[in-house]
């Protein structure tokens, strides 16, 4: 009898435990996919999908950036193709001349699609030869579930990449000073040579102004995409980063990524 009456204390005890004793509660996103990576050690704290194959919209540009910082020289003036100019979305001029550090900048903070194929065509030759190089790198990072058929992350059914692999691919290029400083930067003037001219703008990830401890990375959005995000942050000494893909629309993507942020500070060490 005695046996019995401590086994229902013990039963009454367990069932009164505080729900916080599990950890928080993820939250409910609109998004396709997504990741939360511990940036240090690149383990996967949270996932939706995330080696499901998307398309990747304009986060593609990580590669094309840091390919950019590790095969060429920062202060080499690149002179703008007419190709390059009649790509969608994009503020060059055929026949301009730009140093590719400004370039970079134009890339990575307003998404400039031809920034990204001037810098495949001065790189490689080609953009045919820098997507090669684009998916050799991914290999050699792991990025089994990605395949890239242009430098900015235009639609195409054989260009897609998944939320793990985008998340290796930020990982990476975080680690590089260089393309930290440039997709951390909230505005920038790029400097043209010729024409000599002057273009100010901003960051387009609204997480660098609204989430305390952001640290990049890169907006990507098309309409087979839908809302696309990298975002990273620091608190307390721990970095992580969060891939959102095909979330609900442009703005919904920055509100979940930073849902996603919080809870994965809130998560235990």
């Amino acid at each position: 009898m005695k046996f019995k009456s401590l086994t229902l204390v013990i039963l009454i005890t367990v069932s009164a435990m505080p729900a916080f004793a599990a950890g928080p509660k993820a939250p409910e996103i609109t998004a396709d996919s997504a990741v939360i990576m511990d940036a240090a050690s690149g383990k996967i704290l949270y996932e939706k999908n995330g080696s499901k194959k998307e398309y990747p919209a304009s986060m593609t540009k990580m590669m094309t950036c840091i390919l950019s910082i590790e095969k060429a020289n920062p202060y080499k003036t690149i002179k703008v193709s007419r190709n390059a100019a009649d790509v969608e979305s994009t503020w060059l001029s055929g026949g301009e001349w730009i140093t590719l550090d400004n370039l970079q900048n134009q890339l990575m903070l307003i998404s400039d699609n031809g920034a990204a194929t001037a810098i495949a065509e001065n790189i490689s030759g080609s953009l045919s030869a820098f997507t090669d190089m684009m998916n050799e790198k991914a290999k050699t990072l792991g990025m089994t579930g990605t395949h890239f058929t242009n430098a900015n992350g235009m639609p195409d059914e054989n260009h897609y990449s998944t939320a793990e692999d985008m998340a290796r691919l930020a990982r990476y290029a975080m680690e590089n000073r260089t393309f930290r400083r440039i997709v951390g930067t909230r505005s920038k003037t790029v400097h043209y040579e010729y024409p000599r001219k002057n273009y100010s703008f901003m960051n387009s990830n609204e997480l660098l102004y609204s989430y305390k401890g952001a640290t990049g990375i890169k907006t990507g959005y098309t309409r087979a995409a839908a809302g696309c995000l990298a975002a990273s942050a620091v608190r307390d000494n721990k970095e992580l980063i969060v891939i959102i893909m095909h979330s609900r629309d442009g703005e919904t993507r920055f509100k979940e990524a930073a849902q996603l942020l919080d809870y994965g500070f809130a998560l235990k060490k």
